[in-house]
């Protein structure tokens, strides 16, 4: 009897030696987008409306823009613009806004009237 129990798991070592080795589980893989949908599908639209803009004509008209901005904001410029932009913003409160607005709103009446007396003189001249 005890060389059946020492038999026993004796059988069982080459069977648990050869059992293989778990596997880690593959990593899971994205399902495919669906035909038609993204940026993908609307790209022939997107190339199509990019052609038109790289015409010989928008790109002369894009050359004079960056030359022209080239020379305002050079180095002497930049100093003008900044005070320049100072200024306007010291002076364009909302208060300054607000009063210069009710102001050209009351005199274009009297601008209308004024214009109108001008015409009658010049008339009977």
């Amino acid at each position: 009897m005890r060389f059946t129990q020492f038999l026993l798991p004796l059988a069982m070592v080459p069977l648990a030696l050869a059992a293989p080795e778990p596997r880690p589980a593959p990593n899971p893989v994205a399902a495919p987008a669906p035909e038609g949908t993204g940026l993908l599908s609307e790209l022939p639209t997107i190339l199509a409306g990019a052609q038109s803009l790289l015409s010989q004509d928008t790109i002369t008209k894009l050359e004079t823009i960056i030359d022209g901005a080239a020379k305002l904001l050079s180095s002497d410029n930049i100093v003008v613009l900044q005070d320049i932009l100072g200024n306007a913003h010291t002076l364009l409160t909302k208060e300054f806004v607000g009063n210069t607005t009710t102001l050209i709103g009351d005199a274009t009446p009297l601008v209308e009237d004024i214009s109108k007396l001008l015409g009658g003189v010049l008339g009977s001249l």
